[in-house]
């Protein structure tokens, strides 16, 4: 008697065993394909990766955008537009020639803005010929139009070299414009004026004497 309930005793033991190990491994096996899915190619981590890749080339136009927050296109006649800063040479010029109010004259001029020289010499450098270029444009949108380049320094150093070098600079302009086309009848020449017309004086802070340091564009005719 006691034999045989222990025997039935343990069967159902082994059958409660077998059905808790079964649960068990199940489980574990379930778990286990879950983990395995979540990291397999082409599934929700990967598709996250591409996501982030592809939003890092998006952000690259803003950032180029707000380097140079104050370009503008400044539109020509016949619809031409130059890439220009507001406010620059371009802006204030093609403004006046639109102005039918506006007149021509010795005391009409405007100053280059991007336009700048080898220290000490009248060669120009090669980043600042897209003004230059833009004046030509200019120049041949409006033929009406008679410049005069100007050449300007401050007072420091020796009066005649000044003199030399502003004529030197106001000549490299003018030269540039002809290589690119520009009407020869439509520039009345290039004249340099050394320090005669600077305000700062000699032992001025550079940042003053700087404003002195130009070359700009007379109208003599629009």
């Amino acid at each position: 008697m006691s034999s045989e309930h222990f025997d039935d005793g343990s069967t159902k033991k082994f059958t409660l065993t077998a059905f808790l190990a079964f649960v068990v491994v199940f489980c574990f096996l379930m778990i286990m394909m879950q983990c395995h899915g979540d990291f397999m190619p082409g599934g929700e981590n990967e598709h996250a990766v591409v996501t982030v890749t592809e939003g890092e080339p998006e952000a690259a136009p803003a950032e180029t955008e707000t380097a140079k927050p104050n370009s503008i296109k400044v539109t020509l006649p016949g619809g031409i537009e130059l890439d220009a800063l507001k406010g620059g040479i371009e802006d204030k010029l093609v403004a006046f020639l639109n102005d039918a109010s506006s007149k021509g004259g010795k005391d009409v001029w405007f100053d280059f803005d991007n336009l700048n020289f080898k220290t000490g010499s009248a060669e120009i450098v090669p980043e600042s010929y897209g003004q230059v270029q833009n004046i030509a444009a200019i120049l041949k949108a409006y033929p009406k139009l008679v410049i005069k380049i100007g050449g300007y320094t401050d007072k420091t150093g020796d009066s005649l070299a000044n003199l030399k070098l502003s004529q030197a600079r106001a000549q490299a302009v003018l030269d540039g414009l002809k290589r690119m086309s520009a009407d020869e009848k439509q520039i009345a020449g290039a004249e340099g004026y050394g320090s005669q017309y600077a305000k700062a004086a000699a032992d001025a802070p550079d940042e003053e004497r700087r404003k002195d340091r130009h070359i700009s564009l007379g109208i003599r005719e629009k």
